[in-house]
């Protein structure tokens, strides 16, 4: 096993050195949205597929700036973008719950920072579809991660499923709308978001207060900061990426 487990490593290593170019050049695309836009259209009709593909990899990559794949998605695809960003963020976080449920802390320990876990983890511990709605919906979370809090947690698969669909879809629409409306929604779509938003954190403090919830960061209780590490190991080499 600890043999099977070096050469990974050794190859793991060989094909990242080999193909280090082609790697900076697809990292430049997805962080410019204008580039984004022009490699789905290379695609042709496959371009909702690869638009799939890469926001589940988003859930997972920390690298990957899911929001901009979003607004990009409403931009060129319009209503069926839409559609693409909500089941995919939805059947993404999905299978990170399911790979944390199923492997438990030793692995998503290999997958993600382990600092931001365990403090997220005592707070979500047993916690059901509510909380977990405004941690998909709520900046001061750190959404992406919070599927596998909630794979550690208590929360059944088919309640965190209610909570992904909502917060997800959620999202979704919001963002990917001022793709829609190439990138100048209407004044009542700010409005609505304001409002929308103003109203998700009275609902969050008034769920904190009446769960008794404390949420501690390094410095002391704190709801309103956090930093989203995603953690790819390779074997003794660790690289943190910050979403």
């Amino acid at each position: 096993m600890k043999t099977v487990k070096i050469l990974s490593t050794i190859v793991l290593v060989a094909l990242v050195l080999i193909y280090r170019e082609s790697i900076a050049n697809y990292l430049n695309i997805i962080t410019d949205q204008e580039l984004v836009s022009a490699y789905l259209k290379r695609f042709g009709p496959l371009g909702p597929v690869v638009l799939f593909c890469l926001l589940v990899a988003q859930v997972f990559v920390a690298v990957i700036p899911g929001h901009a794949l979003m607004v990009t998605a409403g931009y060129v695809y319009g209503s069926l973008g839409l559609l693409v960003v909500i089941t995919s963020t939805i059947f993404g976080s999905q299978i990170a719950f399911l790979i944390a449920r199923r492997y438990g802390r030793d692995l998503i320990y290999k997958l993600a920072s382990p600092a931001i876990i365990n403090k997220w983890d005592k707070t979500a511990k047993h916690q059901g579809i509510l909380f977990f709605f405004f941690s998909f919906v709520l900046p001061i979370f750190p959404s992406d991660l919070m599927c596998y809090v909630a794979g550690l947690a208590t929360i059944s698969p088919r309640k965190f499923f209610v909570a992904n669909v909502l917060g997800r879809t959620c999202c979704a629409v919001f963002i990917t709308m001022i793709g829609i409306y190439g990138m100048n929604p209407p004044a009542w779509f700010w409005i609505t978001l304001a409002i929308g938003t103003l109203a998700l954190f009275i609902g969050w403090k008034v769920y904190r207060k009446k769960s008794n919830l404390i949420i501690e960061t390094g410095q002391g209780r704190d709801t309103a900061k956090h930093v989203e590490g995603k953690v790819i190991n390779v074997s003794a080499v660790s690289l943190q990426l910050n979403d």
